[in-house]
């Protein structure tokens, strides 16, 4: 979840290039597509193209929220049915059919552009070639998807996880770097940990209604990551992309929902 050109695309796109190379398999999760031939294309024509360097097309509008791709993942002697919805940031700020599937979605991603949340003086010049501008009332999607979640009491329940997405563009302080200098844990006290760290630092650079997430859900933990971890130039990445712990947040999600062996959790979103 989050607005046009946050990095949604490339972030579900770095994760499934994880996952098929077996990127789970270290936490004791296996997985198999639940549909052959839309995996098959999701692979080819995102995955693919993405590790060859090239910048993604950004998701269209749509009439129906169609699932993007879709895994079964088994852990612990558990199998479930993983899908992955990638909708434009237009779509998701609009109350309108696409976004009814909300009601019945078991877990998010919310998707933080530092370009918009941080009043970084060291990210103007990215602002400028790219024509982003820093936002000091939040991300539209969040608050438009956050208020069509049912809640149990004043909280919602399914678990969240926020992506501090294109981290490599604030890795000159030290809280962001010591993060993405690490691989990807789903250790409980190492994601409460990275969440205290993240949430300080966008506390401080942006203001709290960029972390709506966290205030509104009751499990929600929140992670420095790096879609491409390079610069786009045009419509290439001329020095090929490095992704950095695109499978923290999804990890974290699967510990709260009970599916990473041997997992315990709590609620830290209250």
């Amino acid at each position: 979840m989050g607005s046009s050109a946050a990095g949604k695309t490339h972030l579900l796109a770095a994760m499934l290039g994880e996952i098929e190379q077996g990127g789970l398999e270290p936490y004791g999760l296996k997985c198999l597509p639940l549909n052959p031939d839309t995996h098959r294309e999701f692979i080819r024509e995102r995955v693919q193209r993405l590790h060859r360097g090239k910048r993604l097309e950004s998701t269209g509008q749509t009439s129906f929220a169609h699932f993007a791709d879709g895994l079964l993942v088994t852990g612990g002697g558990v199998t479930r049915p993983v899908l992955f919805f990638d909708l434009a940031g237009e779509d998701l700020v609009q109350n309108g059919e696409v976004t009814s599937f909300l009601m019945g979605v078991g877990a998010f991603i919310f998707v933080l552009d530092p370009l918009r949340a941080l009043r970084l003086p060291a990210l103007e010049p990215v602002r400028a070639r790219t024509g982003l501008h820093q936002r000091e009332l939040g991300d539209e999607a969040f608050t438009t998807v956050l208020n069509r979640v049912p809640r149990i009491g004043p909280y919602i329940d399914a678990p969240a996880a926020v992506a501090l997405n294109k981290s490599d563009l604030i890795r000159f302080d030290p809280s962001v770097d010591r993060w993405l200098s690490r691989a990807a844990d789903p250790d409980e006290e190492d994601l409460l940990a990275e969440s205290r760290d993240a949430y300080a630092f966008v506390a401080h650079h942006g203001n709290a209604s960029w972390l709506k997430p966290f205030d509104d859900c009751a499990r929600c933990t929140l992670h420095f990551v790096a879609a491409t971890g390079a610069q786009v130039r045009g419509d290439v990445y001329p020095h090929g992309i490095r992704p950095r712990r695109v499978l923290t947040p999804l990890l974290s999600v699967f510990a709260m929902s009970g599916l990473l062996p041997g997992a315990r959790w709590k609620e830290v979103g209250t």
